[in-house]
């Protein structure tokens, strides 16, 4: 009996997780109804279900780190990616108007600054909550206070870092610092599309073998522009389409490298495993 009361426990504790993290799609909107499941449903589940795994003496004894660890998993840690998918797409929604294609910053590296930050931060409350045998405590607690005041400017500071291609302006490189780079059409030199295979690295076992592609832009007097696109959506392609309709307005020269045998290979693969419908696309990279 005793061990099916500490199963029910653990379902409980799992369960009081579960609505934590489903409760954070009330957010930012409903924020209220947020608080209030998490105070009148999510953390009394929790701390019943420790209550029921152990005796009360020890539930007596251990509520508080309980308490902090519930706060750690099941508020700190969504909330932070929240507040970092909805900053992206914030910030898309604002810089996004007639751009055929946007991303938030302005180089490869650029969203590791805050992604970092915000895993670093991760990473210093876990060892102040979990390791209760840390005999300089203010080590921890200055490095989370450091890491977030780090976290919440590089989100203040990357707020305008962007780049993307314009209909009308052509490429737009806006820095963090506020300089505008932007390269018209009528600069553009060559567009061309290279298909290649991304293999999986061994080091990451979530990676996985795929087709991927890149569109080169070169101008006449800065260095080749470089998009990465993954795998075959129907979204890039379109993206894809547009740019060339604008290189066919401009008499850009818009040039598809041809897939070797293994990229055929993969292309085709891909495309079944999908389920997607193959004449676009086979027009698009000149596939026969």
């Amino acid at each position: 009996m005793k061990k099916i009361i500490e199963i029910i426990g653990i379902i409980l504790i799992g369960l009081s997780i579960v609505i934590a993290y489903v409760n954070l799609q009330s957010l930012p909107e409903n924020i209220l109804t947020y608080i209030l499941i998490i105070i009148l449903v999510s953390f009394p589940l929790y701390l019943i279900g420790h209550r029921l795994r152990r005796t009360l003496i020890i539930f007596k004894e251990k509520v508080i780190i309980w308490s902090f660890a519930y706060a750690f998993v099941a508020l700190l840690i969504p909330l932070l990616f929240f507040s970092y998918t909805h900053y992206e797409q914030l910030k898309s929604e604002t810089f996004n108007e007639q751009f055929i294609l946007f991303e938030s910053t302005s180089s490869v590296n650029g969203g590791g600054i805050s992604l970092g930050c915000m895993l670093f931060l991760i990473l210093f409350v876990s060892i102040r909550i979990f390791s209760s045998d840390i005999r300089r405590k203010w080590i921890p607690n200055l490095l989370i206070v450091i890491t977030l005041i780090t976290y919440g400017t590089s989100l203040y500071v990357l707020w305008e870092d962007y780049r993307g291609i314009h209909a009308d302006r052509g490429l737009i490189t806006n820095k963090w610092d506020g300089v505008e780079e932007s390269i018209p059409w009528e600069n553009v030199t060559r567009i061309y599309i290279d298909p290649y295979v991304n293999y999986a690295r061994l080091s990451d076992k979530s990676d996985e073998t795929h087709i991927s592609w890149t569109m080169g832009i070169e101008s006449d007097s800065n260095e080749d522009v470089l998009y990465r696109f993954q795998n075959l959506y129907k979204h890039d392609l379109h993206v894809g389409n547009q740019i060339k309709e604008i290189a066919q307005d401009n008499n850009i020269p818009f040039i598809i490298t041809n897939m070797t045998k293994d990229e055929r290979k993969w292309y085709e693969f891909e495309l079944d495993l999908e389920n997607l419908p193959k004449e676009p696309f086979h027009e698009f990279f000149q596939y026969k």
